[in-house]
């Protein structure tokens, strides 16, 4: 991305051309002797030459060529379109025209400017190849021509852009030695200077570029000061190249290349790792909108050189929103992810990873982004994801560079996984690694993973083999921190194959090369374990004084002594473990361990007989971390030592302290069950109850709460306390519904949470109830009716229907049938499911049907229901004639008018609109209907006929009266805006503006409102209109 060099089109492209164009017009008679058509037109075509009118000019040359083809003139037109052309930057064309003056008039005094001309406008075309010929042709036909001035030193860029250095220094040297201060001497100076750094005469280059850069009013100083730092920088020459780079803004402020001279600055920064200098001028730059996506990517890779991972992620999500071109995009996508990576941010790392790679999967970056997107899938345990994007790395780049690494991840996956056929798996892919590379590094990773998994695989004489070879090769360079790995693993081997002294002579070994390493302390450590294992006590002991000798990190001492403590408690050495925790409860509450230190040593005092001192212990644990996880534990245990000590008076005490504040710890109940059984013990049986009612109370659901409960009605029982032996078992049954005896109690709980209005808890045990192979079959059935009805109340249809079907399906005979039948049908209308709910609702209207369930209080919402069936299939006679029948069977129904209802709305439909008027008005003003939310639909619906016959003053009122009689917003509100409505239809401006206002302050929720918000502009807008 360093800036590079490159001669642009020299700077005085138009100036040989005015000169030309002064030359022939000064040539050129003021009026022709000719006063005919054809020279009128030629005349025309000159004068607009003369006025820069290049357009007008070329369509008049062509129109003269064209009617004129023989006329004296047209040679003089043909090379002056030439030119009109080269004025409008139309080089190919002009080009063309200058080519066939050239050859049909080889003899004319223009050719040779023509020639010039069209090898210009090649050289102009990028067409270098014909530039080269037809400057050669020129400067060979008219080397003393006066635009020859101008041909060398373009002909010298060509053979400069062409990689021809040597003959363009020939070319620039020849035009400086003609004309040392001619208008293109600047220009050659400067292209003698590139043609030298092309030539591979740097030193040379640099000396002319610094003098041209010396020169302030030189036209190319600045150029010349740029090339010159970036031959510095190509020469690897950073520092100086910064320098020179920073002085260009500073020594040439107003020039554009400012801005790319610090860029450089910062490249060279960062090859040399400044990274705080190459910053400074990636920000500097990152101002500038065209290089911030540059700028910001260069900063955030010198962040992440200087290792200030946060900061280098800001920058580069910085340089993503700063339009970015498609290769800065992907560079700075893969940069952002492998930061995150790095900062331990795999799983937004991974996300990066893959979308570089589903954008730019031909990119030279996609096999690492795959790769590292596995990385990133397995450090966050997306193991299976990990997997499937191997397999495409695998499929998508077999011959990627980072096949072997890729194999060792795979190993890394299967090993991670942990299970033995996926640790033998990874055991293959580390062997195929270290059969196959051949790199030393790559191999050594090989085998330090391949030992690891072995031992995962507890094949440890195979883990043992892999690295034996290594650790005793005299070539293995001991220093480095893969030979402590391998020392560390080889022991541990050992260890567990309780070899200890291999194990021992090892870390030993470890100790000997790696003194100052960080591990050191950490594997004596070690070592004090496997001497403990090996039932060493004295080697135990002498290594702790080495430890101890040595100082270390408190918290491995302390770690170190709790192992033991932990190890030699399992092992039921209390004496051993009770020295080991004491030693931990010396170093004082200033340690995280105290805590351990003093438990463990009251426990061990507990094992040991000696409760008067555990009780003591357990009790001082408690006062100096009340509030500790294992407080709990340590009262409870200071009563069990107080009890086994015969102070049972004092045990209970503390039994109920530890009931009473540390609930609901497991403790807290052990410690309130033990307190019960203690009183027992005392023989109170009033105090036992009381206990056991206090546990109780705290622990009303207990894991072992019918245990519990049978425990304290059996002492009651053996007190010949028998009611309250009874009324204990009943709690039973209330209170542990998972019991033997449970079904039917527990239908009785679920009715007692419907009455109550616990709907979701009764619908949880009847769901369980109806489902539980250990109800019985009327058990089952109840409560399939209750969720039905359960599930009406919370209008969750889907789970009405459900119900529904499977207490038909399974109970077809049951008494709750036809409920469940018809409910179904509603449920499924409800879900728009219209035939199969007019198919089941047909079947309850027949002759049997209403006779047998015509008492049922649901049974008329079955017409309801079936005229809405009908209203929705469009059948509106059907509408008609299920209400008829429904009004037949139960004119005085108090559910007829929401039938009558679906009448209304299906003769809206049909557009008879005074006869639906009429039904809407009888509901609206029926002794059942009135004042309810299907009155004001009506109303509403009623007022919806007005409006569609634009008897918008009647219509009005409809609406009004729906939002002043009526306390229902979702028919309120889009009253209110159609009262709006016809305000604006009766030319109310003011009212209609109102209207809107109040629909907007007291409905700002509804939907309507961007529709009222559009209204107001438009009403306040004819308001402005009247005014």
């Amino acid at each position: 991305m360093i800036y590079r060099i490159q001669l642009p089109c020299l700077s005085n492209i138009r100036s040989s051309g005015l000169c030309l164009i002064i030359l022939i017009l000064a040539s050129l008679p003021a009026s022709f002797a000719q006063a005919d058509k054809a020279s009128d037109e030629f005349q025309l075509a000159i004068g607009l030459y003369k006025q820069n009118r290049w357009e007008l000019a070329t369509e008049t040359f062509q129109k003269y060529l064209k009617n004129y083809p023989t006329h004296t003139n047209v040679p003089l037109a043909k090379f002056y379109l030439g030119l009109t052309l080269v004025n409008q930057q139309k080089y190919k064309e002009a080009r063309e025209v200058l080519r066939d003056f050239a050859k049909q008039y080889p003899k004319n005094k223009n050719l040779p400017d023509a020639l010039y001309r069209i090898a210009e406008c090649s050289y102009l075309l990028d067409d270098l190849k014909a530039a080269e010929k037809e400057f050669t042709d020129f400067l060979k036909q008219y080397p003393n021509h006066a635009l020859e001035e101008w041909a060398y030193p373009y002909f010298g860029d060509v053979m400069l852009r062409q990689g021809k250095a040597e003959l363009a220094v020939k070319s620039f040297q020849r035009s400086l030695d003609r004309h040392p201060k001619g208008a293109m001497s600047e220009d050659a100076q400067f292209g003698l200077a590139s043609a030298y750094l092309r030539n591979k005469q740097p030193e040379e280059a640099e000396k002319r570029f610094k003098e041209i850069a010396g020169k302030k009013n030189h036209s190319r100083a600045s150029d010349a000061q740029m090339s010159l730092a970036t031959s510095l920088f190509d020469r690897g020459q950073f520092q100086e190249a910064a320098k020179v780079f920073l002085e260009l803004p500073v020594k040439f402020p107003e020039s554009p290349l400012g801005i790319t001279a610090r860029l450089n600055a910062g490249y060279a920064f960062y090859d040399m790792h400044e990274y705080t200098k190459a910053i400074e001028q990636f920000e500097i730059v990152a101002k500038d909108p065209k290089q911030a996506a540059n700028a910001l990517y260069w900063k955030g890779v010198s962040l992440k050189g200087a290792n200030q991972l946060s900061d280098a992620i800001i920058a580069f999500e910085q340089a993503l929103k700063s339009k970015p071109t498609p290769k800065q995009k992907e560079l700075t996508n893969y940069q952002l992810a492998d930061t995150l990576l790095r900062s331990g941010k795999p799983a937004a790392a991974k996300t990066l990873f893959l979308e570089l790679v589903k954008q730019f999967p031909d990119s030279d970056l996609a096999d690492d982004s795959l790769h590292f997107a596995v990385e990133a899938a397995m450090l966050t345990d997306q193991l299976a994801e990990a997997e499937q994007l191997a397999a495409q790395f695998e499929k998508a780049y077999p011959q990627s560079g980072l096949r072997l690494h890729q194999e060792l991840l795979k190993g890394r996956i299967r090993d991670t996984k942990g299970k033995p056929e996926d640790l033998k798996a990874a055991l293959n892919h580390f062997q195929t690694v270290l059969d196959q590379t051949k790199l030393e590094n790559t191999r050594l990773l090989a085998r330090l993973y391949l030992a690891r998994t072995y031992q995962k695989l507890k094949k440890y004489d195979k883990s043992i083999q892999v690295l034996e070879s290594y650790l005793k090769d005299p070539e293995t360079d001991k220093s480095s921190s893969e030979y402590a790995d391998a020392l560390v693993l080889q022991s541990n081997s050992f260890n567990s194959l309780q070899k200890y002294a291999e194990a021992e002579s090892l870390s030993k070994e470890y100790l000997k090369q790696f003194p100052n390493e960080v591990r050191f302390n950490q594997i004596l450590a070690n070592l004090i374990i496997i001497a403990d294992k090996n039932e060493k006590a004295k080697e135990v002991d002498q290594y702790l004084d080495q430890l101890q000798t040595r100082k270390p990190n408190a918290d491995l001492l302390i770690q170190t002594y709790r192992q033991l403590a932990e190890r030699n408690y399992e092992k039921k050495q209390w004496e051993r473990s009770k020295n080991f925790f004491a030693e931990i409860a010396k170093s004082g509450s200033d340690s995280p361990e105290y805590p351990a230190g003093l438990s463990g040593l009251a426990w061990s005092e507990f094992q040991l007989g000696e409760n008067q001192q555990a009780a003591e212990h357990f009790e001082q644990f408690v006062k100096e971390f009340p509030k500790s996880p294992l407080a709990a534990e340590a009262t409870y245990m200071q009563g069990r030592s107080l009890e086994n000590n015969k102070q049972l008076e004092a045990a209970v005490a503390v039994y109920q302290k530890a009931l009473s504040q540390f609930a609901p710890s497991r403790y807290a109940m052990l410690a309130g069950l033990q307190a019960a059984r203690t009183l027992f013990q005392l023989k109170d049986i009033d105090a036992v109850n009381q206990a056991y009612e206090a546990l109780l109370l705290k622990f009303p659901k207990a894991d072992n709460l019918d245990k519990i409960l049978d425990e304290w009605a059996l002492i009651n029982y053996e007190a010949e306390q028998f009611e309250q032996s009874d009324e204990i078992f009943r709690r039973l049954v209330k209170e542990t519904p998972e019991s033997d005896l449970a079904d039917n109690a527990r239908l009785s709980l679920a009715e007692s949470d419907l009455i109550a209005g616990k709907l979701e808890a009764a619908a949880k045990t009847f769901d369980e109830l109806q489902a539980s192979p250990k109800s019985d079959k009327k058990v089952q059935q109840v409560s399939l009716y209750r969720l039905i009805e359960i599930n009406l109340e919370l209008q969750k249809w889907d789970q009405v229907e459900k119900f529904s079907k499977a207490l038909l399906k399974r109970f077809p005979k049951n008494e709750y049938a036809a409920f469940a039948q018809f409910h179904q049908a509603e449920a499924t209308l409800y879900q728009n499911q219209i035939e199969p709910a007019q198919t089941e609702l047909l079947k309850l209207v027949d002759d049997k049907k209403i006779k047998e369930l015509s008492q049922e209080p649901w049974y008329p919402r079955v017409w309801v229901l079936l005229a809405e069936t009908y209203f929705r299939q469009k059948k509106y006679d059907e509408v008609q004639q299920t209400v008829d029948q429904f009004r037949s069977w139960d004119s005085k129904s108090p559910f007829l008018y929401q039938a009558e209802e679906v009448l209304g709305r299906s003769l809206k439909n049909q557009a008879k609109f005074a006869e639906a008027r009429k039904v809407f008005q009888k509901i609206i003003d029926s002794e059942n209907g009135r004042r309810t939310e299907t009155a004001a639909k009506c109303q509403f619906l009623l007022a919806e006929t007005l409006m569609i016959q634009e008897k918008f003053k009647e219509a009005l009122l409809g609406y009004l009266q729906v939002d002043i009689q009526y306390q229902f917003p979702e028919w309120q509100a889009p009253a209110l805006f159609q009262a709006g409505m016809c305000h604006e239809a009766l030319n109310e401006w003011a009212q209609a503006l109102k209207t809107y206002q109040d629909f907007l302050k007291r409905f700002p929720e509804h939907e309507l409102v961007p529709r009222a918000k559009e209204r107001v502009k438009a009403v306040q807008s004819q308001i402005g209109k009247k005014q």
